[in-house]
């Protein structure tokens, strides 16, 4: 190394380090570090600042989901009872309708009674009208009598042919 050997100018290379390195020294300390320290300073500043606001914000979403999520267990226990509703709703108008139709079938049933009733008493009647008949025309042929109606229907009555 060269500035070895030049030891003349050793002394005063030392003096310029001492002079350049005190000089940079002081105006990193008294300029830059300062301003360094401010904007490390503000930077974290903000960053605690976000953090404290991000925390905020984390209680308030909790709060709302909370919130959310009441009313959402309200609405379904609302749509429960809407439900509960609606059936017993339905349950009574089937009810109803069952009730209605059950009559209306009874009585679709009283009137055909009604029907088979009259239809069998005036079937009856034809057939003792038609034995009468009978009766009138085998005495007359077997025994050569003439029987009036009467008289033929009391003899069907006693043989057992009454109504």
């Amino acid at each position: 190394m060269p500035q070895f050997e030049q030891l003349d100018t050793f002394a005063s290379q030392i003096f310029w380090l001492i002079v350049t390195f005190s000089v940079l020294y002081i105006i990193l300390s008294r300029m830059v570090l300062p301003r360094i320290g401010t904007v490390v300073t503000t930077r974290q500043k903000k960053i605690d600042d976000d953090l404290g606001r991000a925390e905020s914000l984390k209680q308030k979403a909790a709060t709302v989901q909370e919130a959310y999520e009441e009313s959402l267990a309200k609405a379904a226990e609302d749509a429960r009872a809407v439900h509960r509703q609606a059936a017993e709703e339905i349950a009574a108008k089937s009810e109803k309708a069952h009730a209605k139709l059950g009559a209306s079938l009874a009585d679709d049933a009283k009137q055909a009674d009604d029907r088979i009733a009259e239809s069998k008493t005036a079937t009856l009647e034809e057939l003792q009208a038609g034995a009468v008949e009978v009766v009138q025309a085998a005495t007359e042929r077997l025994i050569g009598v003439s029987v009036d109606e009467s008289a033929a229907r009391a003899a069907l009555e006693t043989a057992g042919g009454s109504k």
